[in-house]
């Protein structure tokens, strides 16, 4: 199996790939292992990501994108509303800090409309960032490498305000805050943030 992070092994497959103008290049020096990561222990494996060659009873595949989530924690986690701070990490090296006010399930679906670029015959209808984040996974995954998501779930916070004269909670989006904070000392620790991290909110630096 080549070292899909020497990439003077990599540089020539990515440059005869349909899709190369969407997939980043992993550079080797700001890769953080899981394993040592400093704040680790706040996350979980929450879903693996995969090929999707799933088939239909027909023969026919059953969706057009080439990628997917699978979840490993319950549905009462993956599905509702609420607050994370995950890591993608490809053979076992932390590659993003990302974070979400929606939910891991809406996050990632939205990750699968980088689908939707020309290259792929499709409107292009998608953002930069989720049309580089999938490519870049479709990329690696192509490659044989072992991609997972990692999170962790945020406390909720309450702010009691009043609103028309009453008293009501108020839930907090915090997640912004704890992103910026997580990739700040990311950078401060290991020198650069992670190769897929392009900005962080500059309120919390």
């Amino acid at each position: 199996m080549i070292n899909i992070f020497d990439n003077t092994t990599i540089k020539p497959i990515w440059e005869s790939c349909q899709t190369k103008n969407w997939v980043k290049l992993i550079t080797t020096n700001n890769l953080v292992d899981l394993d040592t990561f400093n704040n680790k222990d706040y996350f979980k494996l929450t879903a693996n990501i995969i090929r999707d060659n799933e088939i239909k009873p027909n023969g026919l595949k059953a969706r057009n994108t080439v990628i997917r989530f699978v979840p490993t924690i319950s549905k009462e986690e993956w599905e509702p509303k609420s607050e994370w701070i995950y890591l993608i990490v490809i053979n076992n090296k932390i590659v993003k800090i990302g974070g979400t006010r929606t939910g891991l399930k809406e996050r990632c679906a939205s990750y699968i409309c980088g689908h939707h670029i020309p290259e792929r015959g499709k409107s292009g209808d998608c953002s930069k960032t989720n049309g580089f984040i999938y490519n870049t996974l479709d990329f690696y995954l192509e490659q044989g490498a072992k991609i997972e998501l990692w999170g962790y779930q945020l406390p909720v916070t309450t702010h009691k305000a009043y609103v028309l004269g009453e008293e009501i909670d108020i839930i907090v989006q915090t997640y912004h805050a704890y992103e910026t904070k997580m990739m700040e000392n990311f950078k401060s620790t290991y020198g650069e943030y992670p190769s897929l991290n392009d900005n962080c909110d500059p309120d919390y630096k």
